[in-house]
């Protein structure tokens, strides 16, 4: 099974796009979006995910009795109109194989089960030019995929 296959439901999205993901961990050391657990938004999708600390990252269980939890890990992007975006690596494991997938993230006003809410989109590499492929170190795996060499 491709490792997109199982991100895509376990993260709630309804339509497939052209995600980016890495067959090793990109992200070194991921960074704490705010102290305790968080409240993982997707406009589409609601309810929000709760997300709780773990390591250097989060996890969310999947809701699922026959489905693992999903763990996450962010650290900071950019900032765009006066808030920060993080870049977040979804882990998605198949067996003894695993592989990345990335979203971003932002913070936005309010709370969930107080917790404070961050909205979460999954970018697609559809949307990039493929003139700017080589310039981003980025690989067309399939129809649904690129894999990135580099963050």
């Amino acid at each position: 099974m491709k490792p997109h296959a199982v991100v895509i439901p376990l993260l709630a999205l309804s339509m497939l796009g052209a995600c980016f993901m890495s067959e090793v961990s990109r992200i070194e050391t991921g960074i704490a979006l705010a102290h305790g657990p968080v409240a993982l938004c997707m406009p589409d999708e609601p309810p929000c995910k709760i997300a709780a600390p773990l390591g250097d990252g989060y996890v969310l269980a999947s809701g699922e009795d026959d489905e693992e939890e999903i763990r996450i890990r962010f650290e900071y992007l950019t900032d765009a109109g006066g808030a920060p975006v993080f870049l977040g690596e979804v882990e998605v494991s198949d067996g003894d194989t695993s592989a990345w997938n990335y979203v971003v993230a932002r913070p936005v006003i309010g709370t969930h089960a107080g917790a404070p809410m961050f909205q979460i989109a999954m970018p697609g590499c559809g949307d990039m030019d493929r003139a700017l492929d080589a310039q981003f170190g980025i690989v067309r795996a399939d129809a649904y995929s690129c894999a990135v060499t580099d963050l």
